[in-house]
């Protein structure tokens, strides 16, 4: 096997210097700078996405509510969209999901399906609640039986995240404590269907409980200098490549 390390690509004299590396060398380096040259790229790609990304959520937000019917037919268009519609919580039954911590405080976020005028559902992320002294004991809050006419912004559901435990719930108890918000799942314990995406409600929205709006990690700085720290190593390697395989002729 040791000649195989021995065996050289090429042979090219530059002046004094004979630049002659060796096959498995090159194979290796070849491999290396694809590696660092494509997270590299990779990294630019994200800091780009997460600029636009801003962009839009800044755009979209300052602009005025709109109602269903002007909803854009694509759900990513939909995404951080103000919406103001008209209808009514269904009082019964509500979703708290567990393991929210706002401010250092760990509680749930409140979820209740609000059927429009058009009869058509949406959930709406309502707030949170602080856990109380006991798990047994879940919170108690208000929910308006009237019809009132809601603010917020249209939003994926949370992310599921690592999941411990499936959701488990027997339609006997309310509030529903959940683990993760999927609207498939939703559909069939409301036994109706929803929009895909939910609305979370505007600070002293009708039924609004303690509002917060989850920061968003779109710091690009930071994927572009992962992207530099991969082009210097990029660079290095080929540095290297280059002078360990130059030797100067003696004669």
């Amino acid at each position: 096997m040791k000649w195989f390390f021995k065996i050289r690509f090429f042979s090219l004299n530059i002046g004094a210097y004979t630049f002659s590396p060796g096959v498995f060398v090159t194979l290796l380096t070849i491999a290396l700078v694809t590696l660092t040259y494509s997270l590299g790229q990779w990294q630019l790609s994200r800091a780009n996405y997460k600029d636009n990304l801003q962009q839009k959520i800044a755009e979209r937000q300052n602009k005025p509510p709109i109602g269903f019917k002007q909803l854009p037919y694509d759900m990513s268009e939909r995404e951080y969209l103000p919406v103001s519609f008209e209808g009514q919580y269904d009082t019964e039954h509500s979703i708290l999901l567990d393991n929210r911590v706002v401010d250092s405080v760990v509680g749930y976020e409140v979820f209740t399906p609000f059927k429009m005028a058009n009869e058509i559902t949406v959930i709406v992320n309502r707030g949170f609640v602080p856990l109380g002294k006991y798990r047994e004991d879940l919170p108690v809050f208000d929910t308006p039986d009237q019809v009132v006419v809601i603010k917020g912004l249209m939003e994926k559901t949370p992310s599921s995240g690592l999941i411990l435990s499936k959701n488990i719930h027997q339609n006997n108890k309310w509030p529903a404590v959940l683990q993760y918000i999927e609207i498939a799942e939703l559909e069939t314990m409301f036994k109706t269907s929803l929009m895909k995406m939910i609305v979370r409600l505007a600070e002293d929205g009708p039924g609004g409980l303690k509002y917060h709006q989850p920061v968003v990690n779109l710091n690009s700085a930071k994927n572009n200098g992962y992207a530099f720290q991969w082009f210097a190593m990029m660079s290095a390697i080929l540095s290297l490549y280059f002078v360990v395989n130059t030797k100067k002729r003696t004669n």
